[in-house]
């Protein structure tokens, strides 16, 4: 064999090498970039419509549109977050009382980024336990939220009189591809 076939063979190899790690390096990339993984805080206030007592009740739970701030450290949709952002709820409740619940709504998030602002709309399920409170979010391009957070009632207490406001801070992990 030839040292100029040799020395071609090596540089085809090399030059489909590189290639290759090219390829593979924007194909790992690519799907990077679609990679949601932040974490978000969260403070609302809501309002609780009769309202949470030792009694059984049904009703509803909104912040009144996207009224709470959320801020997240991290990427959307492979963007990174760029400040803080706004967030709301809506959910129906029935035969909830003060000690625990569950409850099952809609939430929404508007968050600007590096790619400009992402809305992420989903359904939302809520375990709380007191003043505990350990929310879960699917949304509807496939990220999810789950945190945990405190329940501070702003109007009344559930033993003296239903609990008809509270603020919420909650903090949590927001994932996805």
């Amino acid at each position: 064999m030839s040292t100029t076939l040799t020395r071609r063979r090596l540089r085809i190899t090399g030059v489909l090498t590189t290639m290759a790690t090219v390829a593979l390096l924007s194909a790992a990339s690519a799907q990077a970039a679609g990679a949601t993984s932040a974490i978000c805080t969260n403070l609302f206030t809501i309002t609780i419509s009769p309202g949470f007592s030792m009694t059984p009740s049904s009703g509803t739970v909104t912040t009144h549109g996207e009224t709470g701030s959320i801020s997240c450290v991290g990427e959307i949709d492979g963007h990174r977050v760029t400040g803080p952002g706004t967030m709301g709820i809506y959910e129906n409740y029935t035969n909830v009382t003060c000690p625990s619940s569950v409850i099952h709504g809609t939430i929404s998030i508007t968050v600007p980024t590096t790619d400009g602002i992402k809305h992420l709309n989903g359904a939302l399920h809520v375990r709380r336990t007191a003043l505990v409170v350990q929310p879960e979010a699917q949304f509807d391009g496939g990220e999810r939220f789950s945190g945990i957070g405190v329940v501070v009632p702003i109007q009344g207490d559930c033993f003296l009189a239903p609990m008809r406001r509270a603020l919420l801070s909650v903090t949590g992990s927001l994932t996805g591809t």
